[in-house]
């Protein structure tokens, strides 16, 4: 079984309706699939032995891009667990059972997933830009477009799914809101982390700032979660 694979199950049975794995879990496998992926590849192994420093930064640089988006995926999974488990009877008379249908139907955990491996080819694409100096300057701009694209649309979507959490709390089942709480941060951590990338790619002006209130947004959430 592939680490692409095990990722895919892991995300699935943390949204499902099931003892575990659960918030604890989200929180700490992220990092833990990276590395067994790494190893799957041999990556480990090969980056000791690398000659060339820009190898590895490059290394470096797709494994940080693939985090961002499991981050994501799992904390959506993790929010949508703690829906699926607010169907007690006193929820569905409550109408809070309905609004966790609602919560887990706008989270789209596959799609995370699959802008993972959007995100690597957007990079590996934007690397010929650096490579290539007789590219077509139309075809260098789509490029550089592109790799700004898609990391400004994660942020929106962790910045739209945090909003959507936030307001589907206080009808949770009280027994795991933690859960709900863990997909929060979760998804937060993927925002600032897509933000970083953003910069990287040297947004406008005027978009820097939009993604800015994007994240002091998310900030007050977590703040207001936290107690700070």
């Amino acid at each position: 079984m592939t680490s692409k694979q095990l990722i895919v199950d892991f995300v699935t049975a943390l949204s499902a309706k099931q003892p575990t794995p659960g918030g604890g879990g989200a929180a700490a496998i992220v990092s833990h699939l990276l590395f067994h992926s790494l190893l799957e590849r041999n990556w480990v192994g090969n980056a000791i032995a690398l000659a060339r420093l820009r190898r590895r930064l490059r290394l470096l640089t797709l494994c940080c891009c693939l985090m961002l988006f499991l981050g994501a995926a799992i904390g959506a999974a993790a929010a949508q667990m703690a829906a699926a488990y607010t169907t007690r009877i006193k929820d569905v008379k409550s109408g809070a059972a309905q609004k966790g249908e609602v919560l887990i139907s706008s989270m789209n955990v596959e799609q995370l997933l699959q802008a993972a491996d959007d995100d690597a080819a957007a990079y590996s694409n934007l690397q010929r830009t650096w490579k290539e100096t007789d590219m077509p300057a139309d075809e260098k701009a789509a490029i550089e477009a592109r790799a700004l694209q898609v990391p400004t649309v994660l942020l929106e979507t962790c910045h739209a799914y945090i909003l959507s959490i936030q307001t589907f709390l206080p009808d949770c089942n009280p027994n795991i809101t933690s859960d709900a709480k863990v997909g929060i941060h979760q998804l937060a951590g993927a925002a600032r982390a897509a933000y970083q990338t953003v910069l990287v790619n040297s947004p406008p002006a005027d978009e820097k700032e939009r993604l800015k209130g994007l994240i002091k947004e998310i900030r007050t959430v977590e703040d207001d979660l936290l107690d700070l």
